[in-house]
């Protein structure tokens, strides 16, 4: 049985949604309301293509190893937190204000927001698609380096309130290594939940360390 090309029909869902994605990420960075459509579609496309097709368990969205899902998320997330709290110890950001509520806003919003528009995505929508062209591991390889890639497209670097410098070495490898880690956990689950829950926890971190502040004071 011969490999599907790269210009076969998952190849191309790839990198149509991949180049909407970035496109309408790069456009946020001059017209902000515009970051809201990237959510929206970073949610919307997994589940709009999953409602149609009736096949939810190819996102992720299965009932199938919620356990070991929720374990390897868990433990995903411990390492990205600790990585984040090491990097703050490196170089600290300045003190939040008021971080507790810093927090009751932060968790929410990474659990239900921010982890879930980026990992249907990624993890859930295009890695499957790109493991079906180039196989388990370049798949996986390959999101990843698109993940990172969009970090710098989106309007993360030098954003109100996101103090992590993303141009750091530091900061590079650890998009890779984390991209890699939620890829491989999702391809050993088959559940959106393990790579949902770690990268939140790893948010939740970065918003407790003072790295990413959602409310503003003057």
């Amino acid at each position: 049985m011969t490999r599907p090309s790269p210009v076969s029909r998952p190849g191309l869902e790839a990198l149509l949604a991949y180049a909407v994605f970035s496109g309408l990420s790069l456009l946020s960075r001059f017209v902000a309301p515009v970051f809201l459509l990237v959510v929206v579609s970073g949610i919307a496309i997994p589940l709009l293509w999953a409602r149609r097709t009736r096949d939810w368990a190819a996102i992720g969205f299965t009932r199938r190893n919620v356990r070991p899902a929720l374990a390897w998320g868990l433990a995903a997330g411990a390492v990205g937190a600790a990585v984040t709290v090491l990097m703050a110890r490196i170089d600290p950001f300045p003190e939040p204000v008021l971080p507790g509520a810093q927090l009751i806003v932060g968790i929410p919003l990474w659990l239900l927001i921010m982890s879930p528009f980026q990992e249907f995505f990624f993890r859930g929508w295009l890695q499957p698609r790109l493991v079906a062209v180039l196989g388990v591991w370049k798949g996986i390889v390959v999101t990843t380096v698109l993940f990172a890639v969009w970090h710098f497209l989106a309007p993360f670097q030098n954003a109100p309130g996101a103090l992590l410098d993303l141009t750091t070495v530091i900061s590079v490898l650890t998009m890779l290594g984390m991209g890699l880690a939620f890829g491989a956990i999702f391809q050993r689950t088959g559940n959106i939940v393990a790579p949902w829950l770690g990268h939140a926890l790893m948010g939740i971190a970065l918003v407790a360390v003072g790295g990413m502040t959602f409310l503003q004071y003057s």
